[in-house]
C-alpha cells in the first residue's frame, strides 16, 4: 500500500489504476474503506496482513465496492459500517440501483455475498477522525468522508483520475447510466467542492491534489 496522507494508505486492487481500498489509521485500529470486487480478497489479505482492523466502512453498496465486504469482515473480525439508507437493502434486498441495464445486470450481482450491518452511518457521524458527508445520486446513500484539519476528502465515487501524478490528473469518462440518479450525482459532486478539499482520495483512480484540478474533473466528466 502507498501512504498518501497522514495516517492514510491506498491499496490498488484490480484493475490497478481504477479500483482501490483505503486504509485509515484510527485510534482504535485501522479502518478499511471499501473492499472492491469479489476477486479482491487475495490482495486485501496481503494489504491487511499484520494490521489490526477495527472497522470496515463502505462508501456505498454497489457490487464493485462490496464484492469482498462479507469476506473482509469474516477474515478480520471487523464490524461493518455503511449508510443507514442502504443498510437494509444490503442485508437482504436489491442493490441494483444503477439507472442503466449494464450496472443492474453486471455490477450489482458482484455484491451477492451479504452480512449484517453493525453500524448504520448517517450524515455527521465520525469514522476514524473523518466526518461522514451525504453524497446521494450515484447511489441512494453514498457517503464521502471529510477531515477538515488537513482538508482531506475520501470519496467512493467521483471523477476518476488515471494519472499517478496528483497534480496532473487524466480523467476517465464513465456512462451517466452507472449512476442511480445522474442529475443528483452531479449536484452532489459539485456540493463537495464547497468544502474546498486540498487532497481528494478515491476508491476509484489515483488521488488528486488541489481543488481547481478536481473541480475541472467534475465539470469534464459530470455527464
Amino acid at each position: 500500500m502507498r501512504k498518501v496522507a497522514d495516517g492514510i494508505h491506498v491499496g490498488a486492487l484490480f484493475p490497478r489504476s481504477v479500483f482501490n481500498t483505503v486504509v485509515i489509521e484510527g485510534p482504535e485500529g485501522d479502518v478499511v474503506v471499501d473492499a472492491g470486487f469479489p476477486w479482491s480478497r487475495k490482495r486485501l489479505a496481503h494489504f491487511l496482513r499484520g494490521r489490526d482492523v477495527s472497522e470496515h466502512v463502505v462508501t456505498h453498496a454497489h457490487g464493485d465496492h462490496v464484492g469482498a465486504t462479507a469476506w473482509l469482515c469474516e477474515h478480520t473480525g471487523a464490524p461493518l459500517a455503511m449508510s443507514e439508507i442502504e443498510a437494509d437493502d444490503f442485508e437482504h434486498g436489491d442493490i441494483a440501483w444503477h439507472a442503466g441495464a449494464g450496472g443492474k445486470y453486471w455490477i450489482a450481482p458482484l455484491g451477492r455475498a451479504r452480512r449484517h450491518v453493525d453500524r448504520r452511518l448517517k450524515r455527521g457521524d465520525t469514522v476514524a477522525g473523518f466526518e461522514a458527508i451525504a453524497q446521494p445520486g450515484h447511489s441512494p446513500g453514498l457517503l464521502a468522508f471529510w477531515r477538515a484539519a488537513d482538508r482531506t476528502l475520501i470519496v467512493g465515487d467521483g471523477p476518476i483520475n488515471l494519472s499517478p501524478d496528483p497534480t496532473s490528473p487524466r480523467w476517465l469518462h464513465l456512462p451517466a447510466k452507472l449512476h442511480h440518479n445522474p442529475a443528483e450525482a452531479v449536484a452532489s459532486r459539485k456540493r463537495l467542492t464547497e468544502l474546498e478539499p486540498e487532497l481528494i482520495i478515491s476508491t476509484h483512480g489515483h488521488p488528486v491534489r488541489g481543488l481547481d484540478r478536481w473541480r475541472q474533473g467534475i465539470h469534464k466528466v459530470a455527464h
